[in-house]
């Protein structure tokens, strides 16, 4: 048994199609990885030469984000919310060794997006939610050179960990198919990092967010705390400390303060 093994996968992964016939107020992007097609959408920020590339939770797929890209776009960057394979438009089946191909394949992309955006991004920021955590982190620390900094929702430090914590099986590190757990990465990311988690997580507690930041290399690095916030209400709970955060974070990065 292994991390892609499919009683593994039927914890970490809770894949959907998206919707028949469904139009999305973004642009829709494929990006080709190896024998699979990982769709997305764009959503561009007019007059803005920033970029986030998003990558979201496990039970999410990109056009749920349509209602949500305004978020990001307001914040004053274009938002790329990228699916994982299996899911929403992307083609293949989920696998947790291979989110890691694509997510390199996604980074490879970002010039040709931005021709289809007709934009040209300046600042790119790769960002990741839950689940989403593992890629975000992991092109972060080994693929640095494409991105101006990270952010991180609700992540976990211990894939591992968070599996057992979910009823799957206890994996040790030889059953990880090469995969890093997030912590380690996080020992090689120097990008500037911000990580907003909610106090009251009950399926990633706050401590795993704790780990993060303590073990990422970066000079500047926050972990914002939503007080009362689970892990699927963060955006509820704290809105407006949420969108601030990020506003501010990326002003930061891009005005060179």
């Amino acid at each position: 048994m292994n991390i892609d093994d499919a009683l593994t996968g039927r914890v970490v992964f809770h894949p959907r199609p998206e919707d028949r016939g469904y139009i999305s107020k973004g642009i829709p992007t494929e990006t080709i990885s190896g024998d699979a097609v990982i769709g997305g959408y764009l959503h561009p920020a007019e007059g803005s030469d920033s970029l986030i590339v998003f990558f979201h939770g496990n039970g999410e797929i990109a056009a749920d984000y349509d209602e949500l890209a305004p978020v990001y776009v307001e914040s004053g960057a274009s938002f790329w919310a990228v699916d994982y394979r299996g899911y929403g438009r992307s083609t293949g089946f989920p696998s947790y060794s291979r989110m890691f191909s694509d997510a390199e394949a996604v980074a490879k992309d970002i010039p040709r997006i931005a021709e289809l955006a007709n934009h040209s991004f300046r600042y790119v920021f790769v960002m990741g939610r839950s689940l989403g955590s593992a890629p975000a982190i992991f092109l972060a620390a080994a693929h640095s050179h494409y991105f101006h900094g990270l952010i991180l929702d609700s992540p976990f430090s211990d894939g591992l960990r968070l599996i057992a914590r979910l009823g799957g099986p206890n994996l040790k590190e030889a059953d990880m198919c090469g995969c890093i757990n997030n912590i380690d990465r996080m020992l090689s990311c120097t990008l500037p990092t911000l990580i907003i988690h909610g106090t009251d997580d009950y399926i990633i507690p706050i401590s795993d967010a704790e780990e993060l930041l303590m073990a990422c290399k970066a000079e500047q690095k926050k972990l914002v705390k939503i007080r009362g916030a689970g892990h699927n209400d963060l955006l509820f709970r704290g809105f407006a400390t949420y969108c601030a955060e990020i506003r501010e974070y990326i002003v930061r990065i891009t005005s060179g303060k």
